[in-house]
């Protein structure tokens, strides 16, 4: 009688523990290596006039952003091979299904910026975990900051920040990539969120979110977002403390079958705020 071959079991994580095979500060120690792996790429072509594509989207793509998501891609399907993988530039890879794990890939989140010579763009890379962010990074090569979230822990380039405290529109410092990003009613909304507030910046990308993290913006909001837009910067983000939903107040996931992304992002660095600025929404 043939052996009966043992049943592959997907291994759960800890309480404290965000991926399955990783503690949480090894996690953190991927998640930083990877930025070896991209910021060469990213260095070889900035400034160097790649040639540039427009999508179907109507947004542009360089080889500098498929060469960044293959080479992230390979070194994450290595060391996690049951694992999923989204990006933005390449069709899904999946694993086999035994982890709930999923990974996504922003190579050059800020494109424009990057093929017009501009430094204010990052890498993005996302943890899910049953299709909730837990983990990300967010990384400006060109600055040579690193803002990494695991768990409770968000750190830039190994040291720990704070939130800003602001609690009142009338004193926030609030931030979106580009009015044009926006769909009418997503502008509407944030105009009469502008227009009470104390400052507003325009343009940054993925690294609006990141000042957040650090303490240096208050309140950003977005809205038309695609998932790989998202998905590594909430990780982060949560993991600094920051109030995170969309413009109905839900959290933000992937999860199948429940409830699509709106692409839409309010994100606060207090309750207050968050809970100010849904206000101003739902006006």
């Amino acid at each position: 009688m043939p052996k009966r071959l043992p049943q592959k079991v997907a291994t759960k994580p800890q309480d404290d523990q965000i991926h399955s095979q990783l503690s949480n500060s090894e996690l953190a120690e991927f998640l930083a290596d990877l930025t070896k792996i991209s910021r060469p790429i990213i260095a070889k072509w900035f400034r160097s006039l790649p040639d540039v594509e427009t999508k179907a989207d109507a947004s542009p793509v360089t080889i500098a952003d498929r060469a960044v998501e293959t080479a992230l891609r390979t070194a994450i399907a290595a060391r996690f091979p049951g694992d999923d993988i989204v990006g933005e530039e390449h069709s899904d890879h999946h694993g086999d299904g035994s982890t709930g794990f999923k990974w996504v890939i922003d190579p050059i989140d800020g494109t424009k910026a990057f093929i017009s010579g501009k430094p204010i763009f990052g890498t993005l890379v996302g943890l899910l975990r049953d299709d909730s962010p837990v983990a990300g990074l967010c990384d400006m090569p060109m600055l040579d900051e690193l803002y990494l979230g695991v768990g409770n822990e968000f750190t830039m380039n190994g040291k720990q920040s704070q939130l800003s405290s602001v609690t009142d529109l009338a004193k926030a410092r609030i931030a979106t990539t580009s009015p044009e990003a926006f769909s009418p009613n997503g502008l509407a909304i944030f105009n009469r969120i502008s227009k009470l507030a104390a400052v507003t910046n325009y343009g940054g990308d993925c690294y609006n979110y990141a000042l957040l993290g650090a303490g240096h913006i208050d309140l950003v909001v977005e809205d038309s977002l695609a998932p790989h837009d998202v998905m590594g910067v909430v990780g982060v983000m949560r993991a600094a403390g920051v109030i995170v939903t969309d413009f109905d107040g839900l959290p933000v996931t992937l999860a199948p079958g429940e409830r699509a992304p709106t692409g839409s992002l309010v994100c606060a660095a207090t309750p207050a705020l968050h809970a100010a600025a849904m206000a101003v929404i739902s006006a």
